[in-house]
């Protein structure tokens, strides 16, 4: 099957039947045709997308995340890069800046598939079997292990570290994004001690609600003390909000590693 991609990301496979945009000079023989949008900004360019491919096949459909896919299964290197794997789809939770709950329901455990980097919405929301049964895949494979789905801290427990520590780490991505979430990610910070903070990292959500530049500010500094190197991500809504240069300087000082170093 064909796969098209409104915009190539880090995740975008790279086989030849995956393209990026419009139709090219030689194309592949006839077959179905998916275009996927991950973006709702993307809509647009993905349905002049669907019509520019119809123009030489038969069979093609539109869908993806944008439009509500719940992802019912997952099929390694379809939609995604091979070594990305997804072993649950949605959440329990109801955090009014996630459309992960309405789009996938409510977290459900797939049938695991091996890779070394996780893309689970809150794979500590699993089932301890589940988790379990993960890590035992993890410990197959010959790369260090990326959890970038982004780990809930509320989820976090003291069995968690010995799975962690059975395993080749890259990176544990954990979020934090509101204030709320700073006493769970401190009880993380103890329940990790020893781990190197170039291998802690922690997504941070700022500029959402009435959130202010000086309360995002310390709370991107609380994480970075706690022993997280935070990734900063400026809201997106539907309707995209465009923010002063004041918030796009702090989203880019604490989304650079190299630059969180000199500034501390």
């Amino acid at each position: 099957m064909i796969r098209i991609f409104p915009r190539q990301t880090k995740w975008t496979p790279d086989d030849e039947l995956t393209f990026i945009g419009l139709p090219p000079l030689f194309r592949p023989p006839e077959q179905p045709v998916k275009i996927s949008v991950t973006f709702t900004w993307d809509i647009e360019t993905g349905e002049r997308l669907k019509s520019e491919w119809s123009s030489y096949y038969k069979d093609v459909q539109i869908g993806g995340p944008a439009f509500g896919d719940p992802g019912e299964t997952f099929e390694p290197g379809m939609f995604v890069k091979r070594g990305v794997t997804i072993t649950s789809r949605g959440c329990s939770k109801a955090c009014p800046w996630c459309f992960v709950p309405k789009r996938e329901g409510k977290i459900r455990e797939l049938e695991i598939k091996p890779g070394h980097i996780l893309q689970d919405n809150n794979l500590l929301a699993c089932s301890r079997e589940h988790i379990e049964n993960v890590f035992a895949m993890l410990r197959e494979q010959k790369k260090g292990i990326s959890f970038n789905g982004g780990m809930d801290t509320m989820y976090m427990q003291k069995w968690h570290r010995k799975l962690f520590d059975s395993i080749k780490i890259k990176e544990l991505w954990f979020a934090c994004d509101s204030e709320q979430g700073i006493k769970p990610l401190e009880r993380t910070a103890e329940i990790l001690e020893g781990i190197s903070i170039n291998k802690r990292r922690c997504y941070a959500l700022i500029g959402f609600g009435n959130e202010t530049l000086s309360q995002a500010a310390i709370r991107l500094e609380k994480i970075y003390s706690l022993g997280f190197l935070p990734f900063a991500q400026l809201y997106k809504s539907v309707q995209q909000k465009n923010f002063s240069k004041e918030w796009k300087a702090l989203g880019r000082k604490w989304s650079r590693p190299a630059e969180i170093g000199r500034a501390s």
